[in-house]
């Protein structure tokens, strides 16, 4: 996991308490660490004016599950005008079992928020009605203080669940308050209940699995190419290590 006095583990980090969270339950389910390229673990870079130059930090880590899990990643970026956590679990395809994914992004003046089962599949083909309606459930309790952000294309939306937590909050106290209550348990009911479903599902049929890895084939692919975080990392660390990040990291297996 990460090494514990990583500057992601502490309070000056915006999502430091959610990375805890992630990496605590993963070695509950004896989660096994994959080693990454050291070129990708962490990164140290400048952005801004020459008057103005600020210091910006990226580590990525990743785990296996020898039986549920064929990739889980984050990656967690630090500085004064942006924080980031995105996260991404690709279960085997023996399993029918959604994404789980997390981006949340602070920029300088607004937070991104998404947290979601993304499908590899149909809505109808990967989700029973109980775990559509404790997901929609978890996503309305969560709305109920989170404003929805505008609506998401109809391309955009199809990568997404009907339980998506999806919220655009202004840089201000109140968010930051939204954020480590309202946004911290959702996100925490929303990891319980993925994990349960993750670890009690049973093997699909050969021909259910194939169509598994070509849905999360799909899904990586349109991922790969239609990044939304590519601009902002192209800004920070440039053009070259940004495509070979996605390209070898985010949205691998």
């Amino acid at each position: 996991m990460l090494i514990k006095d990583s500057i992601f583990y502490r309070p000056d980090w915006r999502w430091h308490n959610f990375l805890k969270y992630l990496t605590n339950n993963l070695c509950k389910h004896n989660c096994l660490e994959k080693k990454i390229p050291s070129e990708y673990c962490y990164k140290e870079s400048t952005y801004g004016s020459k008057k103005s130059k600020k210091n910006v930090n990226l580590s990525t880590w990743g785990v296996t599950h020898k039986k549920r899990i064929q990739f889980a990643r984050a990656v967690c970026i630090n500085s004064p005008n942006y924080s980031v956590l995105n996260f991404l679990i690709i279960p085997k395809t023996i399993y029918n079992v959604p994404f789980f994914g997390v981006d949340f992004v602070s920029l300088p003046n607004s937070h991104l928020l998404v947290l979601d089962f993304q499908p590899s599949l149909k809505i109808q083909n990967q989700y029973n009605d109980e775990l559509l309606e404790k997901l929609i459930k978890l996503k309305n309790n969560c709305h109920l203080s989170l404003p929805l952000a505008k609506k998401m294309s109809a391309d955009v939306a199809s990568f997404f669940s009907p339980g998506v937590i999806w919220s655009k909050l202004p840089k201000e106290e109140r968010s930051d308050f939204l954020i480590d209550n309202q946004l911290y348990n959702s996100f925490k009911e929303y990891f319980d209940l993925y994990l349960e479903i993750l670890f009690e599902s049973k093997e699909a049929n050969i021909e259910l699995q194939q169509e598994l890895i070509n849905g999360q084939n799909n899904y990586l692919k349109y991922r790969r190419d239609n990044d939304p975080a590519r601009p902002m990392l192209s800004s920070l660390f440039g053009k070259e290590f940004t495509e070979s990040l996605i390209e070898e990291v985010l949205f691998t297996t």
